[in-house]
């Protein structure tokens, strides 16, 4: 058991001690807190909007696209339970009307004959071109700005007479230059904007319908449509209570009414005609072409751009505090200084004196 302790009691030591003695020798380091400085806002930059001019583009003519019917089965919904909802009683008091007799009333059947209705053939409808006449636009008035008159004396100048110089002829020999080769110089193709050539107007010739057969359809038979049934639940409705009116009895003697008997009418059978109607074919409209005025365009004053004074921001440098070193107190060891003894003293003989010793 004591070799287990102070086994234990050297390891624990064996721990500890280093520790100890590492913060005694190198003590922690003081790490002050740093202060980072505000961001920096940049000020806002002024974009001013860029104004695209419209881009003419001229109708396509799409043909008509034609779409053949999506048979869509039918969506079974699933039943929806609603819970039967109860009203509160709410009395109503009995209203006493009188009963009204209302006599058959009988109408002669009304034979209408069929009514053929001819085609109608509209001619095309010429619309000469619309000429808009131009728009005045008042001159505007400037007001007159005042220039006061200039006046300038006349300069007088004599006349100069310049005798006429005579040059001889100076002979220049014959230079032979050597041919120089020049290389073909490459030149970009050259793109051409497109020229706008107005269109030709050309009168509208008229044509007439041309009358087309009529085409049988055979009936379209639509496949049934199921339709799963709807489930109600049933409605309990509060018993209503309703007291006994009391209505005294009336009296009518009887009224002998003869058995009417209609003759029998009889109807042919009524076959509707075909109705035959053209296609009807829409003369086509002209439309001349229509001329966009010329549109100003004020020139683009670019608004001044202010650069405000960049100012750096302060930066702040917190004052540096050296940790502090910790020295341990330095402890001279002791001089030993040993005693000084004086030599004894006798006054029969004078002092001794190291100049008049010897």
């Amino acid at each position: 058991m004591a070799s287990l302790s102070f086994l234990a009691l050297l390891l624990f030591a064996l721990f500890i001690i280093p520790r100890g003695l590492a913060n005694y020798f190198e003590p922690p380091e003081y790490n002050p807190p740093v202060e980072k400085p505000p961001p920096f806002e940049k000020p806002p930059f002024y974009h001013p909007p860029v104004e695209i001019p419209p881009i003419y583009k001229p109708p396509v003519y799409h043909p008509p696209v034609e779409i053949p019917p999506i048979y869509k089965p039918p969506v079974e919904k699933p039943p929806i339970y609603k819970p039967p909802f109860e009203h509160p009683p709410w009395y109503k008091p009995p209203v006493e009307q009188p009963p009204v007799y209302k006599p058959p009333v009988e109408k002669p059947p009304v034979y209408k004959p069929p009514v053929y209705n001819p085609p109608v053939e509209k001619p095309p409808i010429y619309k000469p071109p619309v000429e808009k006449p131009p728009i005045y636009k008042p001159p505007v008035e400037q007001p007159p700005v005042y220039k006061p008159p200039v006046e300038k004396p006349p300069i007088y100048k004599p006349p100069v007479y310049k005798p006429p110089v005579e040059k001889p002829p100076i002979y220049k020999p014959p230079v032979d230059k050597p041919p120089v080769y020049k290389p073909p110089v490459y030149k970009p193709p050259v793109e051409k904007p497109p020229i706008y050539k107005p269109p030709v107007e050309n009168p509208p010739t008229y044509k007439p319908p041309v009358e087309k057969p009529p085409v049988y359809k055979p009936p379209v038979e639509k496949p049934p449509t199921y339709k799963p049934p709807v489930y109600k639940p049933p409605v309990e409705k509060p018993p209503v209570y309703k007291p006994p009116i009391e209505n005294p009895p009336i009296y009518k003697p009887p009224v002998y009414t003869p058995p009417i008997q209609n003759p029998p009418i009889y109807k042919p059978p009524f076959e509707k005609p075909p109705i035959y109607r053209p296609p009807y074919e829409h003369p086509p409209i002209y439309k001349p072409p229509h001329e966009h005025p010329p549109i100003y365009k004020p020139p683009f004053e670019e608004p001044p751009f202010y650069k405000p004074p960049h100012e750096h921001p302060p930066i702040y440098n917190p004052p540096f505090q050296e940790p502090p070193v910790y020295k341990p107190p330095f402890e001279e060891p002791p001089v030993y200084k040993p005693p000084f003894e004086e030599p004894p003293h006798y006054p029969k003989y004078p002092p001794v004196d190291d100049a008049t010793r010897f």
